[in-house]
């Protein structure tokens, strides 16, 4: 694979800064992935075991690891923080300003919609901002420089009014975050390496819910009162305090693309390294956005069949409910109300790693998808059998079918990896899609959670649990199109896939395995009829 390697680095050179921002390869280096007969040393492979990074060769090893200990934990602390930002309105709003500002309406709601609404308005934007030439090792830490100051701004509103407004900035900064770590993620990893990243960053949420729920009853026991300042207040001031300076550490920690990153913890070696690993897989490097680019994209049907899997089992998600459900109860303290529902949280990770590790080793990722949408089905449709008939069901099944939601969330990291994957020819389309994804996801959720889960009827809905059925079946019909989509696509432009299993044009692969790549296809294509039927 070397010599196949190289010619692809310099084809990458070639391209110079007409088409990429500009490139770090400026020669050729000794480049290998791991070999497959590779042994590491006993105590390394045991890691491997927790974490692939260890049963690497040392060259690719230190590689990796260095990118995993400056730029993926960082972007993990990033999206922590972020959630924790967004998601402490629902803690706050449990923990005394409901009552302090009297919230009796659907405010709670309000709060979430006006947030959505400059999420979903920043969103593609900020896609274009970061394809069209700014780094985003700029873009990210000056967007959460500006929503730390917003979030400590909500402590000293008196009423509803002024926190709607503050919520659509909060939103629309924050907006950068997860379609451009997404990017920059996609940018640096493997086929083996990149579904438990995926996985992980966006489950890194589920661990802010779970710090924001334990921040929230400490704060309210140790600070509620301090200097004359409610618990909840202390939430949004300490919130922000904590998001400065990892808004500072950004501006050092994001490595931007292989092809133009200046991150300090990377030699010059490890820079081309980077350059032509990518160039292995065939993944191409990011590209300028023109008008041309752009409408090509726009007229393509990447951006629309996408959109099916990524987004229609979100739709489903009541998840953001079920502290509602337990103060229904009325027999949980505030403190339990906010330390509860971390339960689901803890389910959410361990699934993530887990089923992550899983589409790693098996290279797929539309299996594991189903696999994640199926938790979400089955607590559905207990919870609508409880809203029919709440004598029926225990409060202790109610409470499996809220946690057991949690476990559905590798399912949107997977079917990002899963496009990351599939789109590795267009930087930009990555990008773009990623962007248009998030302006759809929140566009809805701006005002389906008032329809389906109205505040005053927690924790009975009409027609929320019934709505979440259906599109969990929806999603899993969505794989399926977007599946057959892809390998249209593929079989359409004349491609084959490579030795990692990555759809590439053939003159990116040996001669030799020509007719063995076409029947590997060919297998997959009866592999996934034969489940379908199932």
């Amino acid at each position: 694979m070397a010599t196949d390697s190289n010619e692809a680095s310099t084809e990458v050179d070639g391209v110079g800064s007409k088409e990429v921002f500009e490139t770090n390869s400026s020669k050729r280096v000794r480049f290998t992935f791991t070999p497959e007969d590779y042994k590491p040393a006993k105590a390394y492979r045991l890691l491997s075991y927790l974490w692939d990074a260890f049963g690497k060769a040392p060259e690719e090893r230190q590689f990796v690891l260095r990118l995993d200990f400056f730029m993926f934990i960082y972007s993990l602390i990033s999206y922590i923080i972020k959630n924790i930002d967004q998601n402490n309105i629902s803690n706050a709003f449990v923990s005394g300003m409901q009552t302090d500002l009297k919230l009796y309406g659907q405010q709670r709601n309000l709060f979430t919609t006006f947030f959505n609404m400059g999420y979903l308005l920043g969103s593609l934007p900020g896609q274009i901002i970061i394809t069209s030439g700014v780094r985003p090792s700029h873009y990210i830490p000056a967007c959460e420089l500006l929503w730390s100051t917003f979030v400590m701004c909500i402590a000293a509103c008196n009423s509803a009014t002024p926190i709607y407004g503050l919520r659509f900035l909060e939103g629309l900064a924050e907006s950068a975050i997860f379609p451009s770590f997404n990017l920059v993620i996609g940018s640096w990893y493997t086929p083996s390496e990149l579904g438990k990243r995926m996985c992980l960053f966006e489950m890194s949420g589920q661990a802010a819910s779970m710090f924001s729920g334990y921040i929230q009853a400490g704060v309210y026991n140790s600070m509620n009162g301090r200097y004359g300042i409610a618990g909840w207040r202390w939430l949004f001031i300490i919130d922000g305090i904590i998001s400065f300076p990892v808004a500072i550490a950004g501006f050092f920690q994001v490595p931007d693309f292989p092809t133009n990153t200046r991150a300090w913890y990377l030699t010059e070696h490890h820079r081309d390294y980077a350059v032509q690993r990518m160039a292995a897989l065939g993944r191409k490097p990011i590209e300028r956005l023109t008008l041309k680019r752009f409408c090509k994209i726009s007229t393509s049907w990447r951006p629309y069949l996408f959109q099916l899997p990524y987004n229609v089992l979100g739709f489903a998600q009541y998840t953001g409910y079920f502290n509602l459900w337990l103060q229904s109860l009325k027999k949980y303290s505030v403190t339990q109300l906010n330390i509860i529902p971390t339960g689901g949280n803890a389910i959410g990770l361990v699934t993530a790693y887990l089923v992550a590790n899983l589409s790693d080793l098996t290279r797929t990722r539309w299996p594991w998808m189903i696999l994640a949408a199926s938790f979400s089905l089955l607590g559905s449709i207990i919870l609508e059998i409880w809203n029919q008939y709440p004598s029926k069901v225990t409060t202790q099944v109610v409470m499996f079918a809220q946690m057991i939601a949690f476990a559905s969330s590798p399912h949107q990291p997977l079917c990002i990896a899963w496009m990351t994957e599939s789109f590795q020819d267009s930087a930009i389309t990555r990008g773009l899609v990623l962007g248009f994804g998030n302006t759809i996801s929140y566009a809805m959720n701006a005002w389906l959670p008032l329809v389906l889960f109205p505040t005053p009827e927690a924790p009975h809905y009409k027609y929320g649990y019934q709505a979440a059925i259906g599109f969990c079946c929806g999603d899993y019909l969505s794989i399926a199109v977007f599946w057959y989509a892809v390998r249209w696509d593929c079989k359409r432009n004349g491609m084959i896939l490579n030795e990692y299993g990555l759809a590439v044009d053939r003159d990116e692969v040996y001669e030799g395995t020509v007719e063995n790549q076409n029947l590997e296809m060919m297998k997959q294509d009866e592999h996934m009829v034969t489940a379908s039927s199932l």
